[in-house]
């Protein structure tokens, strides 16, 4: 790992520990083993820091949410999707542990989520075209998209604070609920 990659993944471990204010650039340089003088060689400040992991996780997300997304109808598109999304949270914990406290305003702002706009052209493109064929209710499509990670984002907060052990089972009904609370009624 290179000296860049360090300073970003200690960066990450420690504001998801502590907190960004909590987090000096000098304990970040002594626990990724780089000079202070490293890291603004690499970067203006720690919020440059904070936004290259925001748009790293974003990135990630919005190219393994779409993954192995099948050809067959909507429904089984959207599950796919949102276990993909569900499964990464799971597997990478400190990704979702910075979403969840750091990745929010005021730290992230709107500027930096629209900068990241981008990364999730692909679902927005489902979600719009899921809306236009009449299989998810017409209604404003960033309250759709929002609520779906909402929930996915809910599924992964029971199952990391161990109140729930999201089991198969768990995982298929949280899937369905959300499915059932965007989908067009009319046509299903």
């Amino acid at each position: 790992m290179d000296k860049k990659q360090r300073i970003i993944l200690t960066m990450l471990e420690l504001v998801v520990e502590q907190g960004v204010n909590a987090t000096p650039m000098s304990q970040v340089a002594k626990e990724a083993g780089v000079a202070v003088g490293t890291i603004y060689h690499y970067f203006k400040n720690k919020e440059q820091i904070i936004e290259e992991i925001y748009s790293m996780i974003c990135q990630d997300f919005g190219v393994v949410m779409m993954a192995n997304v099948p050809e067959e109808d909507v429904k089984k598109q959207f599950e796919t999707m949102w276990i993909n999304l569900y499964n990464y949270f799971v597997g990478n914990p400190l990704a979702f542990k910075f979403i969840e406290f750091v990745g929010v305003p005021p730290i992230i702002t709107s500027e930096i989520r629209i900068k990241n706009i981008p990364h999730f052209i692909h679902i927005r493109d489902f979600f719009l075209a899921a809306i236009l064929s009449k299989d998810l209710r017409d209604v404003n499509l960033r309250l759709i998209m929002q609520m779906v990670f909402g929930n996915v984002i809910s599924a992964n907060r029971l199952k990391f604070k161990n109140e729930l052990e999201m089991t198969n089972k768990q995982i298929k009904d949280a899937v369905e609920m959300s499915w059932d609370s965007i989908k067009n009624t009319e046509k299903h």
